[in-house]
């Protein structure tokens, strides 16, 4: 325990700039395309607000700042047992990487997979004499990487207070995260998955973004449909594939940005009972709409007799006011729907 809380404290340090280097490795690896490109892959997003029930949220990038405790748990671990390989980038190295956050294995099967693959194999390899390897304290291991992370992951308050805010304004809101087993038991101890609805975690599910069955599985679960959800993450490649399926997409880059785009989606303020507030209009629409071609409907039968008798010219004209206000009415309430409640959104 003190070795372990000795490491965080010195990596704390270092945090900062550690931080800056490994966002320039990641938007590299995202090979993330300028914003015109952006715009070319997901076109513009055509958003009938008054269909949205459900917001899904990313976690790591998004609701919470990005750590890289993994990382510097992996380097604290290889130079602990001089393991100077760099083993990120092999392919059997990152396809037990995504066992992990599947779920097929836990952290501890993982770091034993580390010890065996590349610890114990090379100390056969280089002993000499008898002596036997030197066995790896696992559990200590596991212990500085749940410290590491839970030290270093933080829940941004900015993101806490727009999902609460969403659940008063009558949304569901549920996360949709690629984890490990280790990192969602902190999250859990800490009450981070409290603020949602629903948690939809690749560790337990067995399925990892970007694969469309993950996002299948939650429509599923959600008894809804793609066009009826917005899903917000930090990666490119999780966004296309969702988008690809049906849901609206939103790259999150900043807090900052995010309320930008939030207010050109056209919810700027996420007030109490919002969602209702949307359908409530949209009630209105398609009651003025119900309403005008009714009048349409009784004017073209009143056209049609107006020459039989005075009444029914008289009758004809009382329908033809009618149904100018009718369409008067309808044309408002047509325009408050195409300014208010359907909106051409794309993420630039």
């Amino acid at each position: 325990m003190i070795y372990a809380k000795l490491f965080i404290y010195i990596l704390s340090f270092f945090c900062k700039q550690e931080i800056f280097l490994h966002i320039m490795n990641d938007i590299e690896a995202e090979n993330i395309p300028p914003e015109k490109t952006i715009t070319e892959i997901f076109g513009s997003q055509k958003v009938k607000l008054y269909k949205i029930k459900h917001f899904l949220f990313d976690f790591g990038g998004v609701m919470a700042g990005k750590s890289f405790a993994f990382k510097n748990f992996l380097d604290c671990m290889k130079q602990d047992l001089k393991i100077n390989a760099c083993i990120e980038e092999e392919p059997s190295f990152k396809k037990t990487r995504r066992r992990l956050s599947s779920g097929r294995i836990t952290a501890r099967e993982f770091l034993d997979y580390i010890c065996e693959e590349y610890y114990y194999s090379c100390q056969e390899k280089e002993k000499e004499g008898a002596l036997p390897s030197k066995k790896v304290n696992i559990d200590y291991y596991l212990e500085l990487w749940f410290e590491l992370y839970s030290r270093f992951i933080h829940l941004s308050s900015e993101m806490e207070e727009i999902v609460t805010r969403l659940h008063k304004a009558g949304y569901v809101v549920s996360l949709v995260s690629n984890t490990y087993d280790i990192h969602a038991k902190s999250n859990e101890l800490r009450g981070f998955f409290k603020l949602f609805d629903n948690v939809f975690l690749s560790n337990e599910i067995g399925i990892i973004k970007p694969d469309v069955k993950k996002y299948k599985y939650v429509m599923k679960k959600l008894d809804s449909k793609p066009k009826e959800c917005i899903f917000i993450d930090d990666k490119l490649r999780n966004l296309i594939t969702a988008r690809e399926y049906g849901i609206y997409v939103i790259k999150f880059e900043s807090i900052e940005k995010f309320k930008r785009q939030l207010t050109a989606l056209g919810i700027p303020e996420i007030t109490k009972d919002l969602r209702q507030e949307i359908k409530n209009k949209y009630k209105d629409y398609e009651g003025k709409k119900k309403e005008y071609k009714k009048a349409k409907k009784e004017l073209k039968k009143a056209k049609k007799k107006k020459k039989k008798s005075f009444s029914k010219k008289i009758d004809y004209q009382v329908k033809q006011v009618k149904y100018k206000k009718k369409k008067k009415k309808y044309k408002e309430g047509k325009e408050v729907k195409k300014k208010e409640l359907i909106k051409d959104f794309d993420l630039t």
